[in-house]
């Protein structure tokens, strides 16, 4: 069972791991291979598969074993001398960025009424800092970000101003600072929704014109 293992054509190509695979698939013997009763070498031999046999091919068991099916029994074979077809994995769910935008800013929204501001303080979802504001929206939807603007203002990639979509990390200097220490999130249409010390609570307001205007800083895409 120590063969080379002979290369598989292109549509036979399957990324084999060192668990359990299962598909449905027609294989073809290459060369005569035993056909046993347990992926073992020790087990019993039930026939040696000759050269151009058709087998069905149930399970890549591991590197050294295939489960397959033939002559009404089922059995295992070394994958070194079959020759099989499977479909390709299918292709992880992609991310759509705009969705769980939406869903944060939803789940933000939501919190109208409910949080309250005091600097300093993350006790979700009732009373929290602005940053332990966005950590929490972001966290329900599964984005983890750290609490501080002096850590959410290096998260994920830059943006432009100009750039801004929905769902972006705004940041803000307060008062005559130059640092940054204030953050929301990007609404579009040029708001934003933060977790205000003025307002004591969540607020939709505008990011160019009024008080926010003059400080932005910079902003963070992190979806």
């Amino acid at each position: 069972m120590n063969k080379k293992l002979i290369s598989l054509s292109v549509a036979a190509m399957l990324t084999l791991g060192g668990s359990a695979s299962a598909f449905a698939s027609t294989g073809t013997v290459e060369r005569g291979v035993n056909f046993r009763s347990a992926p073992s070498t020790s087990s019993t031999v039930y026939s040696l598969l000759p050269a151009g046999t058709q087998v069905n091919v149930i399970e890549k068991v591991n590197d050294y074993w295939l489960k397959i099916s033939y002559g009404g029994k089922t059995g295992y074979v070394s994958p070194s001398y079959i020759t099989y077809s499977a479909p390709a994995p299918a292709p992880a769910p992609s991310t759509d960025s705009s969705t769980t935008a939406a869903k944060v800013i939803e789940r933000a929204k939501s919190l109208t009424g409910i949080t309250h501001y005091e600097y300093g303080v993350n006790q979700a979802p009732t009373l929290m800092d602005c940053s332990a504001f966005t950590k929490y929206v972001f966290g329900q939807e599964g984005i983890t970000l750290r609490w501080g603007t002096a850590y959410q203002k290096d998260a994920g990639v830059y943006v432009s101003k100009s750039n801004l979509k929905p769902g972006d990390l705004v940041f803000f200097r307060v008062g005559s600072s130059t640092s940054i220490g204030h953050v929301g999130i990007y609404l579009g249409n040029g708001q934003m929704i933060h977790n205000s010390p003025s307002a004591d609570g969540v607020q939709i307001i505008s990011i160019t014109s009024g008080y926010w205007a003059d400080r932005y800083v910079t902003a963070r895409r992190v979806l």
